[in-house]
């Protein structure tokens, strides 16, 4: 699966033309983490989207073990909307992980320069929302 397929797949971006999603790898970055390092930290202000392309990470909340990610695995997509604090510790797993990273900041730049991308990032994050109450039992209106 490509980076691009990946990012297809986060319910914020699944609505955006190829071109845009072409536009979000170019201004976004790759990192390669050791093992056993925290990506981020629970608290901590938010440091944008997370997807791991290779490896695996734990995560930890209140330092109580919760999940595990793997590749394709992201996080922190709704903090490039709002910059809330992180919810949880994210650190590489045993063999370390390569992760895909978007700042906030680029995030930004990119509704700046395609406003019209706005409706469609909106349109994927009530897709989340809608899919996040079906699974708690609630009702979407």
């Amino acid at each position: 699966m490509t980076l691009k397929d990946s990012l297809c797949a986060v319910e914020l971006f699944c609505e955006l033309p190829d071109e845009l999603i072409e536009e979000v790898i170019a201004r976004g970055s790759t990192v390669k983490v050791g093992p056993g390092v925290p990506v981020v930290k629970q608290g901590d202000r938010a440091a944008g989207m997370v997807m791991l392309i290779d490896g695996s990470a734990d995560v930890d909340v209140d330092g109580r073990a919760v999940g595990s990610l793997s590749r394709g695995d992201y996080f922190g997509e709704m903090s490039l909307i709002d910059g809330s604090d992180r919810t949880a510790t994210v650190t590489s797993g045993p063999e370390g992980m390569s992760a895909f990273r978007l700042s906030p900041a680029a995030f930004t730049n990119l509704i700046d320069q395609h406003p019209r991308t706005a409706l469609l990032l909106l349109k994927g994050l009530v897709s989340r929302v809608r899919s996040l109450e079906a699974q708690a039992g609630g009702t979407a209106g």
